[in-house]
């Protein structure tokens, strides 16, 4: 599983690219701190996740997603964002976002939801739903 992070914050991308890491089968093909470049990036290593941030340093990384949603076989978009009001979350998803996450209180969210999605489909169909467990 490939993986690009696109955040402003080196010490974040860092940091979450050596928990990722962790995760048998995952390697980040690549970081990246402003929007022009990360669309680039995504769009030439093809990774199949993103993790960007809401606000990049050249632009939005909303922009990013909505470029990369309508051109290509997208890959599952995780956003983490420092705005989590309900506008910015709406506007993400509506956006395509796969996740959005708070960038300051929810990384373990993102390092347990980059795990699960490495579980190849056959597997977790044998799985408790984590998901329901966490509702109910």
């Amino acid at each position: 599983m490939t993986i690009v992070i696109a955040d402003t914050d080196a010490h974040f991308r860092d940091r979450l690219k050596k928990r990722l890491e962790k995760i048998s089968g995952v390697q980040v093909v690549g970081e990246s701190s402003d929007s022009e470049e990360t669309t680039a990036m995504i769009l030439n290593r093809k990774p199949d996740i993103a993790i960007l941030n809401s606000s990049l340093r050249d632009g939005s990384g909303i922009e990013v997603l909505r470029h990369i949603k309508r051109l290509m076989v997208p890959p599952t978009i995780i956003v983490v964002t420092d705005d989590p009001s309900r506008d910015n979350k709406t506007c993400c998803s509506l956006a395509g976002a796969d996740f959005i996450f708070k960038k300051a209180r929810e990384d373990h969210k993102i390092v347990s939801t980059v795990g699960l999605l490495c579980i190849p489909h056959n597997q977790t169909q044998s799985l408790d739903s984590p998901v329901a467990m966490l509702d109910e």
